[in-house]
């Protein structure tokens, strides 16, 4: 159960990656398929990883409970910003491209950050690497959201 809930899991994260990509062409609706696609994906992978993680519970220790908790909460706050960016898109109150743009940035660099870190541990790399990769992550990430602003003539943060 537990394999499958993880394949589960990274399956809608690598969705959720690739369609928040694709909507950072900001669309034109919240109803349309590309958007709906990344906003599901985006709550079904926190709920495959919360699933995964009650189910192994019993067998983690306090570390391991500690630390997937925490990841819960990473879930967590990531799917709330999905959610932000699709209010942004309904509403389309003053500055919302934006704010949108900023919602999906952060879901985007979660992901991509959290698929990084993953490979480099499974690769074996020593845990300063892990943190060196999760840094150059988020700021790769951070360059190429400003990027897109700026090519969509929205102010970089």
């Amino acid at each position: 159960m537990h394999t499958l809930l993880i394949s589960a899991h990274a399956t809608a994260g690598i969705v959720a990656l690739v369609f928040a990509c694709v909507v950072l062409r900001v669309p034109r609706s919240p109803r349309t398929a590309r958007f709906t696609v990344y906003y599901g994906a985006t709550a079904a992978l926190l709920v495959f990883m919360i699933l995964a993680v009650i189910t192994d519970w019993q067998v983690l220790n306090v570390t391991q409970r500690v630390v997937f908790s925490g990841l819960i909460a990473l879930g967590a706050y990531t799917f709330v910003r999905a959610e932000q960016a699709r209010r942004a898109l309904h509403d389309r109150p003053a500055g919302w491209r934006r704010r949108y743009v900023d919602h999906v940035g952060f879901t985007a660099i979660s992901l991509f950050d959290g698929f990084a870190i993953i490979a480099a541990i499974d690769l074996g790399t020593p845990p300063v690497v892990v943190g060196v990769v999760a840094v150059f992550g988020v700021i790769a990430g951070i360059v190429t959201i400003n990027t897109v602003k700026r090519r969509m003539h929205v102010p970089a943060v």
